[in-house]
């Protein structure tokens, strides 16, 4: 008798080691049905039963997910670019509409709290549109260009990869915010040096010289450019670990995508400044 009772002991204590295993595991998810179904904070506990059923029939975020995702923007970029390649002669009207609208659409699904698919999609034909055309004008002006961009470009991505595997660069609050606000003074100064171009006034000088203080804020924006992939690399990570919804995976390759971008256009404005 004595043996069964601590066997049962032993069992009830395994049960709700297991419960609250399954729940916190389900408080990391917040598409889970026992967080989202609106019962409220009185609602009864779920059973460990109930939470490995809500737990197993869910779909989780994988990094084969946003591997997928990722090819599937990144066609959609690079199908798009070859039209604004052939749609951009010596002006650069289609790059401009499009890179506006890409820009315009960039701000809807950052303020998002919720994944949009259609939208991002969007986007990355726009961004390729943008893309094309603005590799069209470089390609022009500098042959051979734009391989070389796309090959720092690549070579930039391996290394962060490398350098966030190793352990060697983690994502911080301090990085995240110097990333976003060297982006956001990015687009403010660009389209500042679009407004003045427009209204036949001049440019941002040193956005666009070939001067020593040029090519080094071009090196700086660059080195700060491909820590974006840092910053990406954790947020899949952390995404993939707390089980987040499969639908993340678009915010995911959405993020990749806008690191590519950033980093291969950075690339060929320095490129183009040593060239000049």
């Amino acid at each position: 008798m004595r043996c069964t009772g601590h066997s049962g002991a032993d069992g009830r204590r395994r049960l709700r080691t297991e419960r609250n295993t399954l729940t916190a595991m389900a408080i990391l998810r917040s598409s889970n049905p026992a967080f989202t179904r609106g019962a409220g904070f009185g609602a009864p506990t779920p059973g460990v039963d109930e939470l490995e059923r809500m737990y197993a029939g869910s779909d989780r975020l994988t990094v084969d997910d946003v591997v997928m995702h990722t090819l599937g923007l990144f066609a959609v970029l690079g199908i798009a670019a070859g039209f604004g390649w052939m749609l951009t002669g010596g002006g650069g009207s289609v790059a401009l509409a499009s890179g506006l609208g890409a820009l315009a659409l960039s701000f809807a699904i950052g303020f998002s709290r919720t994944v949009r698919p259609a939208l991002i999609i969007v986007f990355a034909a726009l961004e390729g549109l943008f893309v094309g055309g603005i590799s069209r004008i470089y390609e022009i002006a500098y042959a051979g260009i734009v391989a070389q961009a796309l090959l720092g470009t690549g070579i930039v991505f391996v290394t962060m990869l490398v350098a966030y595997r190793s352990g060697r660069l983690r994502a911080t609050p301090r990085m995240r915010k110097i990333v976003i606000g060297t982006l956001m003074g990015v687009v403010g100064v660009g389209l500042l040096d679009l407004l003045l171009r427009a209204t036949g006034v001049g440019h941002v000088p040193i956005l666009n010289d070939a001067s020593p203080l040029g090519i080094l804020l071009s090196v700086g924006i660059l080195v700060v450019a491909a820590l974006q992939f840092i910053l990406d690399f954790d947020f899949i990570e952390s995404a993939v670990r707390a089980g987040a919804p499969k639908q993340e995976a678009w915010r995911a390759s959405y993020g990749l995508l806008v690191g590519f971008v950033w980093v291969y256009l950075e690339l060929l404005r320095l490129l183009g400044k040593l060239r000049q």
